[in-house]
């Protein structure tokens, strides 16, 4: 299912750069002038914080950078 959200304000593993999506396969952008994006949140790929499967809609204090 996507969900929307404002990228300059959230901490989602979607657009951390630490959750491994190569291709951005799960994020679309919507008004990326605005900062919002779509995320597909029941796509799990690897945090190299964690090392461990976790979903795009996860959220965690160590985000460490967005990639968009």
């Amino acid at each position: 299912m996507m969900r929307g959200t404002n990228v300059k304000h959230s901490k989602i593993c979607a657009f951390c750069k630490n959750w491994y999506d190569p291709t951005n396969s799960a994020i679309v952008p919507r008004n990326t002038v605005g900062g919002f994006w779509e995320y597909d949140d029941s796509v799990w790929n690897i945090c190299k914080q964690y090392g461990t499967k976790r979903s795009a809609g996860s959220g965690c204090n160590k985000f460490y950078e967005c990639k968009v």
